[in-house]
């Protein structure tokens, strides 16, 4: 049932938008003139003229507002995440702007047979009501464009091609509603100016004396659709305030953190409402399985999955006890675990480095390359939220610990990360930051490993690479940013170390002349050959993070 609700949402909100993209483009027509506006809508309108596609778009508004009122009933609490909060409060000006201004040229033709073409349309706007209808206009362009934009990109997030595709919607997404606007302001100052130059008779478009029967008319809409969602606000106040008196439940999170809340309440809705941090990348819709938790205690009172929840929780292979919080809707006491954690620990939590490097310089240098290991195999079955997820955790581990080392991140290539050592302090104290930042990725690789244990078919693995030497490092400004790159062979060699990493069956692979900046202690080495060099480089190979740690204990 909940499937097939949301997806009647998603396919009438597709409807919708299609028609706003289509009224859009023909507003952009005025760009040029008035009459470039109508021969235009004969095309882009075509779909909505006859009888059958008006009565598509009038169920589809209807539906999809109705569905929406009831998405707002069926919501536990409003402690939202931004987007689905904005796009909640835009949804509900929607009527209320588009009402005055649609709703009655469509009573005016239904009722009374009136016409309303674009001139009579920028006539309201530009001439009648320059200070009232036409700021209402522009904002309702805004606000059906952003709702629709929110939309469109929750459900498409999810596709694997979006990544890709995402500058091109941007673009798109900026400049549909900017050629929109151009196109009624270059039409309504035309029209402005015929009428100052006396070139259109006014009488034409003075207002019939039925104008007044179907404003009355409007303005209950508006006051219907008012109490509506002013009932649905009341429902859900008597409603919680009857549950919370008379049917509420108990979920106990780890640390003995008890939870009172309603019966309806998804266990996603008790985290948020008592303000308990709780991934949720797709919010809350089920298509991700990052909310995910254990049941402790209390699972055999617990509703079934539903199709949408046993769907998801069947790709990732989960036993009986794992449910998705956002489906779960517990009507007994239940104590339950996080699978996910939220948060990294604080020592590796990012910092920024105002680096007193403005132009290029020659310095002594160490670079660190790391990059992820069968990177295709590791995300083998997960869900596009899922991988994104674990990417999102593994770049988040290694840049972390990085810049906790005062290190800086010089590029991010797929689940390749090169950084650089060298802006403070001598070679030996930046020499010893990048194995202390290598000891630290390494700790918190296997940490990420560990948790994903038994959902990932192939397990977490890196290589390291690290060299130093002399390169030329400065800042590179691409339009307003700058990024901090250097050049010279130092990333490259280290780069080529790390590809080593495999073929040695180890984890790092350091150049002995990196490694003697920071320890003066023997180490056995062995002779890698990179290409483009023409003598093979001293190397020593750590299998174990343990024999690194000995090292620098």
């Amino acid at each position: 049932m909940l499937t097939a609700v949301r997806s009647l949402r998603l396919s009438t909100g597709l409807i919708l938008f299609a028609y706003a993209t289509s009224h859009f483009l023909n507003h952009a027509f005025g760009i040029f003139s008035i009459d470039a506006m109508y021969r235009a809508s004969k095309f882009l309108f075509l779909p909505w003229q006859g009888d059958v596609g008006l009565f598509v778009l009038y169920v589809s508004f209807l539906v999809h507002g109705l569905l929406g009122l009831y998405a707002l009933h069926g919501r536990r609490n409003l402690r939202l995440p931004a987007a689905e909060a904005w796009q909640l409060a835009l949804g509900l000006m929607i009527p209320l702007l588009l009402i005055p201004h649609a709703g009655g040229q469509r009573l005016g033709h239904f009722l009374f047979g009136m016409e309303s073409g674009y001139e009579r349309v920028l006539y309201q706007l530009w001439i009648d009501s320059p200070d009232f209808a036409l700021p209402r206009q522009f904002l309702l362009l805004f606000v059906v464009w952003i709702h629709g934009c929110i939309g469109l990109r929750s459900w498409l997030r999810a596709k694997p091609w979006y990544s890709r595709a995402l500058p091109m919607l941007t673009a798109l997404a900026t400049l549909i509603p900017t050629l929109a606007i151009l196109g009624v302001v270059s039409s309504g100052l035309d029209l402005r100016d015929a009428v100052q130059r006396g070139s259109i008779n006014q009488a034409v478009f003075a207002a019939a004396p039925e104008q007044q029967v179907v404003n009355h008319y409007v303005n209950w809409i508006l006051v219907f659709y008012a109490g509506l969602v002013i009932g649905v606000f009341a429902l859900r106040a008597v409603r919680d305030w009857h549950a919370k008196h008379f049917r509420s439940i108990r979920i106990t999170y780890p640390a003995n953190r008890v939870v009172s809340v309603p019966v309806g309440f998804s266990v996603l809705e008790a985290s948020r409402w008592a303000g308990i941090a709780h991934e949720s990348i797709c919010g809350g819709r089920g298509r991700c399985s990052t909310c995910r938790i254990r049941i402790i205690d209390g699972g055999d009172s617990l509703p079934t999955r539903d199709l949408l929840e046993e769907r998801t929780l069947r790709r990732i292979r989960a036993p009986a006890n794992v449910r998705l919080a956002c489906q779960l809707r517990p009507v007994t006491d239940v104590t339950i675990e996080l699978l996910v954690p939220t948060r990294m620990p604080s020592a590796l939590r990012a910092k920024r480095f105002n680096a007193a490097v403005d132009a290029g310089r020659e310095l002594e240098i160490v670079a660190m390359f790391v990059d992820l290991r069968e990177s295709t195999a590791v995300a083998a079955g997960l869900l596009p939220y899922d991988a994104l997820f674990l990417f999102d955790r593994y770049i988040q581990a290694v840049t972390g610990a990085i810049q906790n080392h005062n290190g800086h991140i010089t590029s991010v290539a797929g689940d390749g990360i090169m950084s650089v050592f060298g802006l403070e302090g001598p070679t030996t104290t930046i020499a010893r930051d990048a194995f202390g930042a290598a000891l630290d990725v390494w700790r918190e690789l296997d940490a990420l490993d560990s948790e994903f244990i038994g959902e990932l078919k192939k397990p977490i693995r890196a290589g390291i690479g690290i060299h130093a030497g002399i390169a030329v490092v400065g800042w590179v400004s691409v339009g307003a940013s700058q990024s901090l790159q250097f050049l010279g062979d130092v990333g490259n060699i280290a780069a080529k170390l790390e590809a080593q990493s495999k073929q040695l069956n180890c984890t790092l692979v350091t150049s002995i002349s990196a490694l003697r900046l920071a320890v003066s202690a023997q180490v056995a080495t062995t002779a890698v050959t990179i290409a483009g060099q023409s003598e093979p480089i001293a190397a020593a190979i750590f299998k174990s993070r343990d024999e690194l740690q000995k090292l620098f204990a």
